[in-house]
Order: C-alpha cells, then structure tokens, then sequence
C-alpha cells in the first residue's frame, strides 16, 4: 500500500498526465480544452487556475481505473509518475 508520501502530487500540469496517458501534449490540451469547455461532460479532466491548466490526480485516477504513485527512486516529476494496480479491467472506462 503506498504511503503518503509514494503519493502522486495532488494537480499535475498537463505535459505530466500526457506522459502518463502516453498522448501527445497538443492531444492532452485539446481534451483538457474540451473539458473545460462542456463543462466536464467530454474530454480530460481539467481546472483551470488563472492562465494555468491543471489535471486533478484524483480525477486522472479515477479516469485510469488506478491509482497514481512516485516510486520509491524518482522524485514528484511527471516522468516519474506511474499507475499501480487497477480497481477494474483494462479497456472499460
């Protein structure tokens, strides 16, 4: 069981949730734009914070259907940001 502190930063930029969804960064803010611009019924789970774009770690989880951990070697970086486990079978979202 991770601890607090194997825990994935709680907001992550859009560049890190590109890496972890293994997407182009100009795709990860298309669909982080189509979220904010539906009003979260299509697209990336974003928030905007002034002219920041960020992606909530709960909602990429939850998105993934796992959980988000930094390894024990790596530090907080988007690059070092992987998924443990799965709470439900590879492919359903």
């Amino acid at each position: 069981m991770p601890t607090e502190t194997d825990a994935a930063p709680d907001v992550l930029t859009v560049e890190e949730a590109a890496r972890i969804l293994r997407i182009g960064r100009n795709s990860a803010y298309a669909l982080a734009r189509q979220w904010l611009a539906t009003d979260g019924k299509e697209g990336l789970p974003a928030v905007r914070l002034g002219r920041n774009v960020r992606i909530p770690r709960p909602a990429l989880e939850q998105l993934l259907g796992c959980q988000l951990t930094v390894p024990a070697d790596g530090g907080a970086d988007g690059d070092n940001v992987v998924p443990i486990g799965r709470s439900r079978p590879a492919g359903t979202l």
